[in-house]
């Protein structure tokens, strides 16, 4: 066993006591501790700001989760509703064939959300109670009875396709004494009870003032992968975009504060242009969430820096230094170095491997100092052998992302391992893909470069001289393609998990 290294002992300690959280936002139970807000509650409650968009493991449902927690001291109502566990099934057999495609989807994301607002709204005890609201109570008691939970997947089961159109066929029902409510007796077709809901709730809000209602959507790409190859899924998710766009701005001209805002990958959103042209308009809407270091004075002051800085004070009070992370990661006693024998910031170093996420980062360091806690060491050996557990999960994260369009993973791994580390052309990657090709069935090396570019395997690179000057990636910029012109390079967190896997028993 290596012996503790005395030079950095006190940072040793100082390692073992930090608790990283959870790589779940979701479920992390410390995030108002330590959730950096870059102006994201600004954002979601006092401006046009409908959707929050970033890749996998940018913090999308830590916003969300945060959001919701803070809402009594924010004096807001919030309604997070997950859609991990969604009748995803169920909701794509309710097209409304009265609308074209992407549209089919409306009428049922409609209902859903106005039947969220008539919840937010009975539920608030403030509010006083008018012909308008007893209508809501009775709408929310007579079609769910007293099972209020999950609403949004009640109304997918209780609705119904036939050749008259969607239907709902849980309304009925008695209103005060005896008086009946016609629209939910004699019209149960969704377009119908949707209007008559609409213009309740829009008449109640006018008239009276009441807290900001928010209700938000997460975790609608937890069905992705199992609709990876299926139009209708995106349609369904185009169709949910257009019901929040125009909902909220209606709401929004007339001054009344009720918002949905819903939450998903950047690689699913940037999909929407192929199938509707019209969704172009809504950039302005969208909440990016992108933690990428693209400036060279970023590193000094960055927002992952700020991150792992708060979560390190959370956890050490006492280590109320600029930077927590430096003083324990001192890169002049751990010695990791460049060719030229420069000590290497272990920031730097971690970036550079990761995806640039927070996800990312949290990990790394978590692995890391499970080592430590094995080795009884931080050194230079603890940074590596942690960073090959990171390069594994890392490995693990994007192959169940890629799995689902690329099948055989194995073959792509082996493939990926004859190109190297280093930097290589687009003519050699296509030499050696010839020899894997039957593998792929379906799939040519156009289309593999693409692909692995869309999930940032591959890095474009531009050299002068023999020397990286320039690289291009998603990670960077989500909006990135790839450059067939320019040389390629294997993300190096990713390869390192290649490398590492090759040796394993599993």
């Amino acid at each position: 066993m290596e012996t503790r290294n005395k030079n950095t002992k006190r940072e040793f300690e100082y390692l073992l006591n930090v608790d990283f959280g959870d790589i779940d936002g979701l479920y992390d139970p410390n995030i108002n501790d330590y959730f950096i807000d870059v102006d994201f509650k600004k954002a979601i409650l006092n401006e046009p700001k409908y959707f929050v968009v970033g890749r996998k493991g940018t913090g999308k449902s830590a916003l969300y989760n945060w959001i919701e927690s803070n809402q009594v001291a924010d004096g807001i109502l919030v309604s997070n509703k997950s859609f991990n566990d969604f009748p995803f099934e169920k909701l794509l057999q309710l097209s409304d064939d009265t609308f074209s495609v992407p549209n089919q989807y409306q009428s049922i994301w409609k209902n859903i959300i106005l039947t969220e607002y008539a919840l937010l709204l009975c539920k608030d005890q403030s509010n006083p109670i008018d012909e308008a609201l007893l209508e809501l109570q009775n709408y929310i008691k007579y079609v769910f009875g007293n099972d209020l939970i999950d609403l949004h997947k009640a109304v997918t089961r209780i609705s119904e396709k036939s050749e008259y159109g969607i239907s709902i066929k849980g309304v009925s029902g008695q209103h005060g004494e005896g008086k009946e409510i016609e629209y939910y007796d004699q019209c149960k077709n969704i377009t119908v009870v949707n209007n008559r809901l609409n213009s309740v709730l829009l008449d109640y809000l006018t008239r009276h003032e009441t807290k900001t209602y928010i209700v938000q959507f997460d975790q609608l790409d937890d069905n992705y992968t199992s609709y990876v190859d299926n139009d209708r899924y995106i349609q369904c998710i185009i169709s949910l975009f257009k019901t929040i766009y125009q909902l909220n701005q209606t709401y929004r001209s007339k001054n009344i504060s009720v918002k949905t805002v819903a939450y998903l990958r950047s690689d699913i959103y940037n999909k929407f242009y192929r199938h509707d042209p019209e969704s172009a308009r809504w950039d302005q809407y969208i909440l990016k969430l992108n933690w990428s270091i693209i400036n060279r004075n970023d590193w000094f002051d960055s927002n992952l820096l700020k991150l792992i800085n708060a979560r390190i004070k959370y956890s050490i009070p006492e280590l109320d230094t600029q930077s927590p992370f430096h003083t324990i990661f001192n890169k002049h006693k751990i010695h990791i170095r460049t060719k030229e024998q420069q000590d290497i910031d272990i920031f730097r170093y971690i970036i550079h491997r990761t995806f640039q996420r927070p996800r990312d980062l949290i990990q790394f360091c978590i692995k890391i100092q499970e080592e430590c806690r094995t080795s009884r060491v931080l050194s230079k050996k603890s940074i590596m052998n942690g960073e090959k557990e990171y390069s594994l999960w890392l490995l693990g994260e994007v192959e169940n992302e890629i799995a689902p369009i690329i099948k055989d993973t194995e073959s792509l791994y082996e493939l990926l391992r004859l190109m190297g580390r280093g930097v290589y052309t687009v003519s050699l990657f296509k030499d050696k893909y010839s020899k894997f090709q039957n593998n792929f069935i379906g799939i040519d090396v156009e289309r593999m470069l693409k692909l692995l570019y869309e999930f940032g395997i591959i890095n474009n690179i531009k050299l002068k001289d023999g020397k990286i000057v320039e690289q291009f990636s998603v990670i960077r910029n989500d909006r990135s393609v790839f450059n067939r012109d320019l040389n390629i390079k294997t993300h190096p967190g990713f390869y390192e998990g290649l490398h590492t896997s090759k040796f394993l028993t599993r």
